[in-house]
C-alpha cells in the first residue's frame, strides 16, 4: 500500500511555520515565526509577513526557503508592526528561555499578576 502525502496550503503553512522556528535564534524571533501570517495558494505562491518588531529586518530564512523550494514555492517576504501582545518586544532579543523571557515582562509591568480579560 502506498502512501500519500496529500499535500495541501495547510500543511505547507505549517512546514514553513516550522522552518522559521529552525531559523529563530531567541524567544523574540520564535514569537515572529508563531505569530507570522503566512499564506499559500494553489499557483505555486506564499506570503510570509513577520513582525519587524520581533524579527530583525534583513535577516532570512534560509531553512523557510529551503522548504519552500521543495514545495515549489515562490515566498514573498513582508513585515508588520504592532502585532506584539506585550510592551518592550526587544526585551526578548536577549533570552533564549522563555520563563526567562517572561520574567522579564513580568518585571517590566511593575510584577502584575497575569489576568484574565475575557
Amino acid at each position: 500500500m502506498a502512501l500519500t502525502m496529500n499535500m495541501d496550503s495547510a500543511k505547507a503553512e505549517l512546514l514553513l511555520r516550522a522552518a522559521l522556528l529552525d531559523d529563530a535564534s531567541n524567544v523574540a524571533e520564535r514569537l515572529a515565526a508563531l505569530s507570522a501570517e503566512i499564506s499559500v495558494d494553489d499557483d505555486g505562491e506564499a506570503w510570509i509577513s513577520l513582525d519587524m518588531d520581533l524579527w530583525p529586518e534583513g535577516k532570512d530564512s534560509p531553512e523557510a526557503e529551503a522548504i519552500g523550494k521543495m514545495l515549489w514555492l515562490e515566498i514573498e517576504w513582508s513585515s508588520t508592526s504592532g502585532t506584539f501582545p506585550f510592551a518592550w518586544p526587544g526585551l526578548g532579543e536577549h533570552v533564549d528561555k522563555t520563563k526567562d523571557y517572561f520574567r522579564m515582562v513580568l518585571d517590566a509591568y511593575g510584577g502584575q499578576k497575569p489576568t484574565d480579560n475575557a
